[in-house]
């Protein structure tokens, strides 16, 4: 829900489906404020994500993050930082790019690229962040009032699976 002050909030809910039956993956809910210059927004809002299975149990399935940032009609690019991701209460961070890429007849092509930097864990002596990516590329097109999304994204990121395999994915969505 976008509202002409700026306020802008929503859901959604993912579900899986693979050699186990169809089960609930994960929501989020998030809420924010747009600043509208011209063509551009700037952004500001928090997050609240809740997943069915982490693969670490240094990292909480249910949390919060806070974000900013700029959009216009052919990208987004945001920052997130989360002070509950890990167990500790030490904070993580996220950036992502989202762009546009071409758009053939009704079909839209658009990309994903993202960086998360997470502190070591607490036994280990480095103070740096460790960096994990991630990519995506997904086709979408409207279906009357749905969104038929055909994709695929992949990461090296160890919580959320225990393969860093590119995954296929489709979606229906519905923005109200």
């Amino acid at each position: 829900m976008d509202d002409r002050s700026g306020l802008f909030a929503g859901a959604d809910v993912s579900f899986a489906s693979g050699p186990d039956t169809p089960r609930f993956t994960a929501s989020s809910q998030y809420a924010g404020y747009a600043l509208r210059k011209g063509s551009v927004s700037l952004e500001a809002g928090v997050v609240h994500r809740d997943y069915w299975r982490i693969m670490d149990d240094a990292y909480r399935p249910d949390y919060f993050e806070g974000f900013i940032g700029l959009s216009n009609s052919r990208g987004r690019v945001r920052v997130y930082v989360a002070p509950d991701y890990l167990q500790d209460g030490r904070n993580t961070y996220y950036g992502e790019i989202d762009a546009r890429l071409a758009k053939v007849r009704s079909w839209k092509l658009t990309g994903h690229l993202g960086l998360a930097l997470i502190p070591h864990d607490l036994t280990d002596p480095r103070s740096s962040l460790i960096s994990y990516e991630d990519w995506g590329l997904n086709a979408t097109r409207k279906l009357g009032s749905l969104d038929l999304s055909l994709g695929v994204a992949a990461t090296n990121y160890p919580v959320f699976g225990e393969r860093g395999n590119m995954r296929f994915k489709a979606s229906l969505s519905r923005a109200f």
